[in-house]
């Protein structure tokens, strides 16, 4: 069974068929660019996650039954909520500060974990949690969502080495001492987007006949 996953990024497509292989699914994941989409980027102008992750997957959907291409789809949407921001940067996570950069290109890549630090500066309150909402649509369009969590605190500095996703330099997981940036193996295992994916194969696609 082929399942195509709404992301153009191979690490993803490696990881979610690493989560399938551990499953014992007989599934074989496909890229947006191994069905030839050709529809450029995909406007994400929802106000939650869910509602991002649902436009991807209608949107691929669409593409889909135009070229004749009958296998479930699964898409995803993520970000970082912080409490004491009202839940910021939320679903402008990946593009916090892109208007910070455009105004100066000289700005550091990083500038979106400055400017979370710079308006965390003296909260108390620096709890915060990563969500994930997987969507996985049948090509009937019958669709489910799940949710994936991990809480935990802003650290008031960055930690260890600083490397995309930038915002994992600064999360420090709930019930430990260490950022996301740090996580290995079975740690980085069992966090929100990994736990969101599962859960999605688990319900739909675990005896599926797709």
């Amino acid at each position: 069974m082929y399942l195509i996953f709404g992301t153009t990024n191979k690490r993803k497509v490696e990881d979610l068929q690493n989560i399938i292989h551990e499953m014992n699914l007989d599934i074989q994941v496909v890229s947006m660019d191994d069905i030839g989409w050709d529809r450029g980027e995909i406007e994400e102008n929802g106000f939650t996650i869910e509602e991002n992750s649902l436009i991807k997957a209608k949107a691929i959907f669409a593409f889909c039954k135009d070229h004749n291409i009958d296998y479930p789809i699964m898409t995803d949407d993520a970000g970082l909520f912080v409490d004491a921001l009202n839940g910021e940067p939320g679903i402008y996570t990946a593009r916090y500060a892109d208007d910070e950069l455009a105004l100066n290109p000289d700005l550091p890549k990083h500038q979106c974990v400055i400017k979370l630090l710079r308006n965390l500066n003296n909260k108390v309150n620096r709890n915060a949690k990563y969500r994930c909402c997987v969507t996985c649509m049948m090509p009937s369009g019958d669709y489910k969502q799940e949710i994936g969590e991990s809480n935990g605190t802003i650290a008031k500095e960055i930690i260890g080495e600083l490397k995309k996703p930038y915002f994992y330099s600064v999360f420090v997981l709930e019930g430990t001492n260490v950022a996301f940036n740090e996580l290995k193996g079975e740690e980085l295992d069992n966090t929100y987007r990994y736990n969101a994916l599962r859960k999605s194969l688990k319900k739909n696609l675990n005896n599926s006949q797709y």
